[in-house]
């Protein structure tokens, strides 16, 4: 690793003590960089100042910024749309249950929006929009989108809301037996909840099919 390298692994290391330490709220360039024993001119050098310097920590720890191929344009499945979507919400619990410091972001995001938030969003936006946009239309009697939507953002509710409260509805957020109560009815809704294709067939098959279809009607 070069000095640079190893620089840079000290800065992000110092950010992410800063943010398990203050919260957001003590995040600025000054603190990391006292914290890191650098300049701020070096993290400016480095990273371009902090909307960079979250983005290149994010690029590190959250699910989409690590996997902005899931499902990549030209990748062929032979899993269904039911497994590929029940496997990306297990990996967002799974990244989120083992790291507090990504969880004290994604709570500040939901209620800032500046320069170095926004530009989390908008690429974990892209990330996300690249998987659901190749399982969306497969079946046209039902708004993938919408339904995806509303299963990802109940699991990071309540990721985020076992910080403050230890049971919702009943049901444990600190657990790992109430997390696999959640896994379950996860596992419910996409199975009664998805159309009966994207329960038994492959997501390779369905487009090869999509595409047919297309070809068949150019208007479609």
């Amino acid at each position: 690793m070069s000095r640079r390298e190893n620089t840079e692994r000290q800065i992000l290391q110092a950010l992410e003590a800063q943010i398990l330490e203050t919260g957001m709220g003590g995040v600025g360039i000054n603190a990391i960089a006292k914290r890191a024993g650098v300049s701020k001119e070096l993290i400016y050098r480095y990273f371009d100042g902090m909307p960079g310097l979250m983005l290149a920590w994010m690029q590190e720890q959250d699910f989409w910024t690590r996997n902005p191929g899931l499902l990549a344009a030209g990748e062929s499945s032979q899993r269904t749309p039911g497994e590929l979507v029940l496997s990306m919400l297990r990996a967002q619990i799974d990244a989120l249950a083992g790291n507090e410091t990504l969880r004290e972001v994604r709570r500040w995001e939901l209620i800032e929006r500046n320069e170095v938030s926004a530009p989390l969003a908008e690429r974990r936006e892209r990330a996300a929009r690249g998987f659901i946009d190749r399982i969306d239309g497969l079946a046209p009697e039902a708004d993938m989108p919408a339904m995806v939507s509303v299963m990802l953002a109940g699991v990071l509710y309540l990721m985020l809301r076992a910080k403050t409260e230890s049971h919702f509805l009943g049901v444990p957020l600190r657990t790992p037996e109430g997390w696999d109560r959640i896994g379950g009815a996860l596992e419910h809704l996409v199975a009664h909840g998805f159309p009966d294709d994207l329960n038994t067939e492959s997501l390779a098959n369905l487009e090869a099919r999509r595409g047919t279809a297309q070809a068949a009607d150019p208007e479609t």
